[in-house]
């Protein structure tokens, strides 16, 4: 498909095809009428000239010619003229170029022939003159549609500008234009002031939710520790009380994490840090997942491989990835490879159905339900959001020997220097 052109080159293309075609009418026309309004005055003159002079050469007096006129008689007619048909004709005679006029009267057969180089150079004149003008007025719509393009161009420009430094409604230009471009701007201001409403809503609503969870979560965080500390060391209850304890710490995060995501991406701090720590740390949270299967979950690495992203963040975004390839995962492994700018985690479950490939990171989408373990379909639509936030990449491959692996990918960064 070929690229539009910018609405600037188009008016000022528009200025120019428009002036080729009201400059080539009239240029051709202008010519036409020169021809026709040429052909007739010579046309009319030897006529006139004609009847005169074969007056008097039939009154037997001698012809008086104008200079540029030669009236010839019967066989005084050159022979070039001798055989073209009666009335006006226009040849070259010789080195002249002459307009004749041929008449019988009579017996008697008559040429009046006029020289027309003059006319000839007159009319060259007027063509050289037209095509000129026509070039000039080319030239100058073409000047004066870049120029009246800029000047259209110039409100929509700023107002394209304002709104990609996402200047506040109040703040956009040409609001008071009584104009489409007016228009336009009081729909983007509106448009605006709804967008930053309901971000501003939503962030005070994720804000409330965060606050109204972490106070229940603290007090029971806090109430796991007492009771774990009230237990002896190796009891059941003292590993459930310590779970209860672990789960809401998890929790805790989780709220933070989401807390970020309300932010906006220039705003959080993205520390660098080691994501070889966060993915252990998350293996290790999933393990019960895995109890009692068939299931081997192993994580490759050479070397620590560090990134810019909140540890919140990235917790929640492996996490998710990696409770979506345990409970998706009867038998076999899932395998964790971890390379600098590259995070994979591949499964050996039933794999993504082809008809939910293209839709898997949407919300409420189900990519695979085994029995017991279906999900409501946030998961991985979590972990997208997280990833667009953040600026990474994820994707999914779907290996030949069957299951999913999903691909994460992010700037290399090298490794703090220790102080």
């Amino acid at each position: 498909m070929k690229p539009r052109l910018s609405l600037k080159k188009r008016i000022a293309l528009t200025y120019i095809l428009l002036t080729v075609a009201v400059a080539g009418a009239f240029s051709a026309v202008s010519y036409v009428a020169v021809k026709v309004i040429e052909e007739q005055v010579i046309d009319a003159r030897l006529a006139k000239l004609a009847e005169r002079l074969i007056d008097l050469h039939q009154l037997g007096d001698v012809p008086d010619a104008p200079p540029d006129v030669h009236f010839h008689i019967n066989d005084d007619i050159p022979g070039a003229l001798r055989e073209l048909p009666m009335g006006s004709h226009e040849l070259a005679l010789g080195e002249r170029q002459v307009r004749v006029l041929l008449t019988e009267h009579g017996a008697s057969r008559y040429a009046v022939v006029q020289e027309v180089d003059e006319l000839e150079h007159a009319e060259r004149v007027i063509l050289l003159a037209l095509a000129i003008g026509f070039v000039v007025s080319v030239l100058l719509a073409a000047v004066l549609g870049v120029l009246s393009a800029r000047r259209v161009m110039a409100p929509v420009a700023a107002l394209a500008e304002a709104v990609e430094r996402n200047a506040g409604p109040t703040e956009l230009p040409s609001l008071s234009a009584q104009d489409e471009i007016g228009s336009l701007s009081r729909a983007f201001a509106k448009r605006t002031d709804k967008l930053q409403q309901f971000l501003r809503r939503e962030r005070l609503f994720t804000g409330d939710v965060s606050h109204e969870l972490r106070t229940p979560l603290t007090v029971m965080l806090g109430a796991a520790e007492v009771l774990k500390a009230q237990l002896p060391e190796h009891s059941r209850q003292s590993e459930t009380a310590e779970r209860i304890r672990r789960v809401a710490a998890e929790t805790s995060q989780r709220v933070s994490a989401l807390l970020l995501l309300s932010r906006a991406p220039d705003t959080l701090d993205a520390p660098r840090i080691v994501l070889n720590t966060i993915i252990e740390s998350e293996m290790e949270r999933c393990r019960p997942l895995l109890s009692g299967s068939a299931v081997q979950c192993r994580l490759e690495w050479k070397e620590p491989v560090w990134a810019d992203i909140h540890p919140d963040l990235a917790g929640i975004m492996i996490g998710n990835l990696l409770r979506n390839a345990c409970q998706h995962t009867s038998q076999g492994m899932i395998l964790v490879q971890l390379t600098p700018g590259r995070l994979v985690i591949e499964d050996t479950g039933p794999g993504i159905p082809q008809g939910v490939r293209e839709r898997l990171f949407e919300r409420f989408v189900h990519g695979r339900d085994t029995a017991g373990q279906e999900g409501v379909g946030l998961g991985l639509a979590i972990v997208k959001r997280v990833v667009e936030h953040v600026g990474w990449e994820v994707r999914l491959e779907v290996p030949q020997a069957g299951g999913a692996r999903f691909v994460l990918t992010f700037p290399p960064v090298h490794a703090v220097s220790a102080p």
